[in-house]
């Protein structure tokens, strides 16, 4: 038996149900709304209502019903489609002298998504958990999780047909080399003709199995000519903006907006060249010598330029939506469009090792 204390109220990792009248139906929807979010908890023999936490308590011959109920469900695929859960999931505990059944759902994996109910993931049946609240998933983000969890599909890599060397910047391709060449002057590559140059880079590649060959969407969003870029057999939702509002005025919209308004090749390279000096533009650069070597870069540069890149690198460019970097009189702001692939958990882990990443307030620099 485990003692324990509960919240009074429901919040978005927490349900309460009464079950007095038997296993509730609605159990289920919370199932799949959990398993799809974060996780969560499910109380059974708690009744939530205005805010307040009534608890009822269950009996013990009702408990060993639930269980028993409970598990003969999750296992019946015709019901839910994957059970995530084991035994010490399911825990018997104690509080005010009553006993209640709590349900620790985790939340599924990438390839495990998308948890569904009644043997079919569209038509209603699938759920997402927002606030205190169970939700039907659309069909568009039914598919989306559908995508995610075909880890042998990669949407980048994909051979485009009929795309060639006049779809390709030549003058950002040309920049990305001369870049290379400043970092790494001795690097093999920069001796190879650009075709073998773009294969080495994953931006032109020949299947193995078909012998098809051709420039990738990764190539495109590169190099590739804006106008190409957004022809629907390639990335047409692709969109990179920048907004920048650092005035005190609220009237004011925004200060400076970087987007393909046609006065500037649109693909991912020149996004970036043009973009990262507004970025850094504020920051402070502290003289500093290291081996004789002048460095001004700090922290905060190399925390936002990997929020920058991380923004660019790992966006899907197949959903809707736009790559949208915000600089404010308080921070800045990376999104883009897709779902997060990795845990709760796992992101935040991440985050706490540099929190910059995430959302750098300049005032930490002064």
């Amino acid at each position: 038996m485990v003692y324990a204390a509960f919240p009074s109220n429901e919040f978005s990792e927490l349900e309460y149900k009464s079950a007095k009248n038997g296993f509730p139906d609605s159990f289920w929807s919370t199932y799949s709304a959990f398993a799809n979010t974060n996780g969560g908890f499910i109380v059974l023999g708690i009744n939530e209502k205005n805010g307040y936490a009534n608890i009822e308590g269950l009996e013990e011959r009702s408990i060993h019903t639930h269980q028993k109920t409970f598990w003969d469900i999750v296992n019946n695929p015709n019901k839910i489609n994957k059970n995530i859960m084991a035994n010490n999931d399911v825990k018997e505990v104690e509080i005010q002298n009553k006993r209640v059944l709590v349900f620790r759902i985790p939340a599924a994996t990438r390839t495990e998504k998308p948890i569904f109910l009644n043997g079919n993931p569209f038509k209603g049946n699938t759920y997402k958990r927002d606030h205190e609240g169970d939700y039907k998933c659309s069909d568009d983000q039914v598919r989306r999780m559908i995508a995610d969890a075909d880890t042998s599909y990669h949407p980048d890599g994909r051979i485009l047909d009929g795309f060639t060397f006049d779809d390709i910047d030549l003058n950002s391709l040309k920049r990305y080399k001369q870049l290379l060449s400043s970092a790494k002057p001795n690097h093999v590559w920069l001796s190879l003709e650009d075709i073998d140059f773009l294969k080495r880079l994953g931006a032109y590649r020949t299947d193995r199995i078909t012998k098809k060959e051709g420039f990738t969407v990764a190539g495109l969003l590169m190099f590739g000519k804006g106008h190409s870029i957004v022809e629907q057999d390639c990335t047409p939702s692709f969109f990179p903006d920048y907004r920048e509002n650092l005035s005190q005025d609220p009237k004011e919209r925004w200060t400076d907006r970087i987007y393909p308004d046609g006065t500037w090749e649109s693909n991912l390279l020149q996004f970036y060249l043009k973009v990262w000096p507004k970025l850094t533009s504020g920051l402070p650069k502290p003289f500093k010598l290291e081996d004789g070597v002048r460095k001004d870069e700090t922290p905060a540069h190399i925390a936002i330029r990997e929020a920058f890149i991380n923004t660019l690198v790992h966006a899907d460019y197949t959903a809707s939506g736009s790559i949208i970097i915000q600089q404010k009189v308080d921070g800045f702001v990376f999104s883009n469009p897709g779902t997060l692939l990795v845990s709760i958990e796992q992101y935040y882990q991440g985050v706490l090792v540099n929190v910059e990443i995430l959302y750098y307030k300049k005032c930490l620099c002064s």
